[in-house]
């Protein structure tokens, strides 16, 4: 399946294919994906938190093709470094590049299960400890920087929900990230986190 319909699969279940052999995407197939792309965001921020950050086409289209090269590279493995194949975001990492971005990369955990080498594997590991936005409950240990979240309302109130929702107790070990999983629980902590302990 081309991009478009990657991002598409990826999004709505998973259950995904790709085309064999690293080329690079048309600029027709690009448009497409940046569609598809910019639909979802529509969507998907209805269940965001008011003003949330701006669709980022550059950081969309960058994260959907990681998510693509490492499901083929999965099927086809490649002599080439990973690091030519699967460039980093290089551009500066703003609240609307993090949540653009996170359209593709929330889907991080089912993309290691494609994985089947150790190279390529821990790469997918590295790449989400550098997102730590779209990597909560992977046992990873962020490297990314925190500071676009935090500086975001929307993105820390979604990303506290989301360390509510995968448990993960290790992103509470930063102070304004416990604050603000502290907050999002309110009463219901016990229900939604039993055995929370603020005082980690």
């Amino acid at each position: 399946m081309n991009l478009a319909l990657f991002v598409t699969a990826l999004t709505q279940d998973r259950k995904v294919s790709v085309i064999p052999g690293i080329t690079p995407f048309s600029p027709v197939a690009l448009q497409d994906a940046s569609l598809v792309l910019y639909n979802f965001y529509r969507d998907d921020i209805q269940e965001m938190p008011p003003s949330s950050p701006a669709f980022q086409e550059d950081a969309a289209l960058w994260a959907a093709t990681l998510a693509y090269r490492i499901v083929q590279l999965a099927e086809e493995p490649s002599l080439l470094p990973l690091t030519t194949l699967l460039p980093s975001y290089t551009q500066p990492i703003t609240p609307a590049v993090i949540y653009s971005a996170d359209l593709c990369l929330r889907y991080l955990p089912d993309l290691l299960l494609y994985t089947k080498t150790d190279h390529l594997r821990n790469y997918v590991l590295q790449t989400a400890a550098q997102w730590p936005f779209s990597s909560t409950g992977m046992q990873v240990s962020p490297t990314g920087s925190l500071e676009p979240v935090l500086q975001d309302a929307a993105l820390l109130q979604a990303y506290a929900d989301r360390v509510i929702v995968t448990r993960d107790t290790s992103r509470c070990q930063h102070p304004e990230i416990k604050n603000a999983v502290i907050k999002a629980m309110g009463n219901y902590q016990e229900i939604l986190w039993p055995g929370f302990n603020p005082n980690i």
